[in-house]
C-alpha cells in the first residue's frame, strides 16, 4: 500500500536539505575515553559502579511529529489528560472557533511547525493561535481505530501523559536535546554534518566503556556516500565527533534483529527511523506502527526483554494542537506534549504517568542506569549564552542567544525512573 502513495509524497515540501551536504565534512579527530574524561576533569577510571536498577539494556527510538492530543487525546484510557469536552480553538473570524477535526484515515496533513509558527500556536502560555498560527490542519487528530497495536500497549506499560518535547520549534533542535540535553541555542533545521561540537551521551557512554550502537532502521545514512533517497533522523551525525564513527552510521535492521538473536545487542541502542517508517506526516502511520510491533515483538521474544526497558517518544509536535501548556524550562521551551511509551517488564501496567518529562530525561535514565555524570557537568559551553543569529530565532537577530545549559541536571524535570516498579522498593528516587 506505501507505495500508491510514494509518487505523490515525495513531492512534498522537504527539510531535507542537509542530505545534500552529507560527505562534505572531514573527518574529525576522536578522542579516546581517557582523553575525554581527562579534558573534562573526570577520574581516569573504567565504568563506575552500577546503581541498583534493574535493567541492562536501554533502547530508545523517537518517531516524528506528532502531539499527544493528536493521537491519544481521544483515548478511553486516558480520562483527565485527554482533549477536554467541548475543547475548541478561535478560528480568526469572530464567532467561530475550530473544534477537533477527527481524520478517521492513517494519512495525516502536515502543519508547518518552524520556530515562529510554533510560537504563534503557543501564544504566550494561552495555546490560542493553532488555527490562526498554524492553519485548521493542526486541528486534526487521529481516529483511535488507527492506532489499534499502540492501544494495546496500555494493558501492560506505561503511557507518559506529560512528556514535552523539549523545544517550540522543528525537528533537529528537538532532537538535538535526545543527543546531549541542549539545541546549544540551534533553533533551525539548518544544520550541517559533522558542524557541532559539543558533550553529548554517546562521549559519556564511551568514556565509561558503555557499549552503544545506533540502529538506522530502513537503511543507513552513510555519510561518505553523499544524499540519500529518504530523509534519516540520525541526529548524531551532525557531532563532529562522532558524524564518521562506524558506529553512528553502519547499522541498519538486518542488524537490530541479528543483534537480538546473536546476543550482540549493546547496552544503550538509539533506533533511528525515517519519514517513511517513522510516521511522520503525511506517510501513513500505520507504516511505522507495524515496525515497532516487529521491532517491540523482536525485543520481547529475545534474551534480553527480562532486563530491558524500550522507550519510544516522538521529536516535536509537528504543529498538531494539544491543550496541555509546556512549562517554560528557559528561552527554548519546553515544546508541547508528545506521546511516549515505557516498554519493559518492571513498567507499570496500564499505568498513566503524570511527572513531567522531556528527552533529556531519557539521558537522565541512562545515566542513571550507568551511574554516570550528567551532561551539564561536563558541558558548560551554553551557561552564559548561545551562539546567535542566524541559527538562533530566540536572539532576535543578536550575536549572542540566552544560554542553554543542558538539561539533565534539572530536578524538575524526571528521569523516568517514576514509570516503573522496580522489584526493589528501596531504589533511591530524586
Amino acid at each position: 500500500m506505501i507505495a500508491d502513495f510514494l509518487p505523490e509524497l515525495y513531492a512534498v515540501k522537504s527539510r531535507r536539505s542537509f542530505l545534500q551536504r552529507l560527505g562534505t565534512i572531514g573527518a574529525a579527530g576522536m578522542l579516546s575515553p581517557l582523553a575525554f574524561r581527562a579534558a573534562h576533569g573526570e577520574p581516569p577510571l573504567g565504568r563506575r559502579p552500577q546503581m541498583k536498577l534493574p535493567i541492562e539494556n536501554i533502547l530508545i527510538c523517537c518517531n516524528e511529529n506528532r502531539t499527544f492530543d493528536q493521537y491519544y487525546g481521544k483515548a478511553p484510557f486516558v480520562g483527565e489528560y485527554g482533549i477536554p469536552a467541548g475543547y475548541s480553538q478561535p478560528s480568526g473570524v469572530p464567532g467561530f472557533s475550530i473544534s477537533p477535526i477527527d481524520l478517521n484515515s492513517p494519512v495525516s496533513p502536515d502543519p508547518n511547525h518552524d520556530w515562529a509558527t510554533i510560537h504563534g500556536d503557543w501564544d504566550k502560555g494561552k495555546l490560542d493561535g493553532f488555527v490562526t498560527s498554524g492553519t485548521i490542519q493542526t486541528m486534526s487528530y487521529t481516529d483511535p481505530s488507527q492506532l489499534g497495536y499502540y492501544y494495546s500497549l496500555f494493558s501492560d506499560f506505561t503511557l507518559c501523559v506529560n512528556y514535552f518535547c523539549p523545544m517550540l520549534g522543528p525537528t533537529f533542535p528537538n532532537r538535538l536535546y535526545l543527543a546531549g540535553a541542549t539545541s546549544g541555542g540551534q533553533t533551525t533545521d539548518n544544520i550541517v554534518a559533522g558542524s557541532l561540537d559539543w558533550p553529548v551521551i554517546l562521549d559519556l557512554l564511551d568514556a565509561y566503556r558503555i557499549t552503544w550502537k545506533v540502529y538506522n532502521i530502513g537503511g543507513a545514512c552513510n555519510v561518505s556516500s553523499g544524499p540519500t533517497s529518504y530523509y534519516c533522523d540520525n541526529t548524531f551525525q551532525f557531532f563532529k565527533r562522532w558524524y564518521l564513527d562506524p558506529r553512528v552510521n553502519s547499522f541498519v535492521d538486518s542488524d537490530y534483529y541479528a543483534d537480538l538473536a546473536s546476543g550482540d545487542l549493546p547496552q544503550v541502542s538509539f533506533v533511528t527511523t525515517n519519514d517513511i517508517n517513522g510516521e511522520h506526516p503525511p506517510y501513513p502511520l500505520n507504516v511505522g506502527e507495524a515496525l515497532q510491533q516487529q521491532l517491540i515483538g523482536a525485543l520481547q521474544q529475545s534474551r534480553y526483554w527480562a532486563k530491558a526497558a524500550y522507550f519510544l517518544t516522538y521529536d516535536e509536535g509537528g504543529g498538531f494542537f494539544d491543550h496541555v501548556a509546556p512549562p517554560v524550562l528557559d528561552a527554548y521551551g519546553a515544546g508541547f506534549r508528545v506521546p511516549t511509551w515505557v516498554i519493559s517488564p518492571f513498567a507499570k501496567k496500564s499505568h498513566l504517568e503524570a511527572t513531567v518529562y522531556e528527552h533529556s530525561s531519557l539521558l537522565k535514565f541512562i545515566e542513571r542506569v550507568f551511574d554516570l555524570p550528567t551532561l551539564a557537568s561536563v558541558n558548560h559551553q551554553f551557561d552564559i549564552q548561545t551562539p546567535g543569529a542566524p541559527s538562533n530565532d530566540a536572539a532576535n537577530g543578536g550575536t549572542y542567544g540566552p544560554p542553554a545549559p543542558p538539561r539533565d541536571y534539572r530536578r524538575d524535570i524526571g528521569d523516568m525512573t517514576q514509570c516503573f516498579a522496580w522489584p526493589d522498593s528501596r531504589v533511591p528516587r530524586e
